[in-house]
C-alpha cells in the first residue's frame, strides 16, 4: 500500500524540525543514516518514502520513538517542537 503524500510530507517537515532542533546538517543526518544528502533532502522535502526504510536509525538518532514521527506537534527533552501540523 502506497504511503499517501501528505503524510509524506508531514513525515518530511518532522524530520526537518528535528534536525533544525538538534542543530546539525542534512549532511550529518545522511552520513549517520549513509545515504546521500540528496535523498535525506528528498526525504525532508516529503518527495521519497524511503524514511520508512530508516525509522529506527532516524527515531535513535534524535531520540524519539516512531510515533512521534507522525504527530504535529513533537516533544524532545521537555520542549515542543512544531514540525508537519
Amino acid at each position: 500500500m502506497p504511503i499517501p503524500n501528505n503524510m509524506k510530507i508531514a513525515i518530511g517537515k518532522n524530520i526537518k524540525a528535528l534536525r533544525k532542533n538538534k542543530g546539525v546538517s542534512q549532511e550529518a543526518v545522511a552520513e549517520y543514516l549513509n545515504i546521500s544528502q540528496s535523498a535525506y533532502s528528498r526525504i525532508e522535502n516529503g518527495d521519497s518514502h524511503s524514511w520508512a526504510c530508516y525509522v529506527e536509525k532516524i527515531c535513535i538518532y534524535f531520540e524519539i520513538k516512531p510515533k512521534h514521527l507522525m504527530t504535529p506537534k513533537i516533544e524532545v527533552n521537555d520542549q515542543k517542537i512544531n514540525g508537519g501540523g
